[in-house]
């Protein structure tokens, strides 16, 4: 009898903590992300994220808590179209991306596969007009290194890598001119790939070596 009823205090006491556990991330959670007013920004992030909306209309902004650093986030309603914009304390745009009903929908392996297959790298001179102008615009008069056109879910779409400031940013483009996506690559992801690769080349050598032994 007394064995059953430790137990059940066991069980209880073990509920109760997982209880805990859930209200205290509960809790992290909304601390970490929360709405705010456009007067609660940093001068820097408001100019960005103003400049980025273009006069369109600012739904929500909320900030939250992103590997240490502060990140406010926009979400702007462009010439009818969602757009969640992205940017750091001091103003540095960290992605541009229009909500897509499409792109929400899963694909199957083989239309990926298509995908792939139909990328293509193109100039400058052979985009449609409507598609450059939104390029350069975006752009600013800095460089692009390369424009890649590939089909998405039965469109074509335009994608451009560019430098600004140092940072590479890829601007992708429906083929009507419409600004899909600006998105900064995150300098962390490339040091995190170059690590790989590093590793990857030093296992490579040591084999070479104890091959040799």
């Amino acid at each position: 009898m007394k064995s059953k009823y430790w137990k059940l205090i066991g069980l209880m006491v073990v509920a109760g903590i997982a209880l805990c556990i859930a209200a205290v991330a509960t809790t992290l959670t909304e601390q970490a992300e929360k709405k705010i007013s456009i007067g609660e920004l940093p001068e820097a992030a408001k100019t960005t994220i103003l400049s980025e909306a273009k006069a369109g209309t600012i739904q929500e902004l909320e900030t939250e808590i992103e590997d240490g650093r502060t990140i406010y986030e926009a979400e702007v309603t462009i010439d009818g179209q969602e757009t969640d914009i992205k940017v750091t304390a001091d103003g540095t745009l960290l992605g541009k991306e229009v909500e897509n009903q499409d792109d929400e929908e899963d694909m199957d392996d083989e239309e990926n596969e298509e995908d792939e297959e139909d990328e293509q790298q193109v100039s400058i001179d052979q985009l449609p007009a409507a598609v450059k102008a939104t390029i350069l615009a975006e752009a600013k008069a800095k460089t692009i290194e390369e424009i890649v056109t590939e089909t998405e879910n039965g469109r074509t779409i335009y994608e451009a890598e560019v430098t600004i400031d140092g940072q590479e940013t890829d601007i992708k483009v429906a083929d009507d001119g419409t600004l899909l996506g600006k998105e900064v690559e995150d300098a962390d992801d490339e040091k995190d790939a170059d690590d790989e690769d590093n590793v990857d080349d030093e296992e490579y050598e040591d084999g070479e070596e104890n091959d040799d032994d």
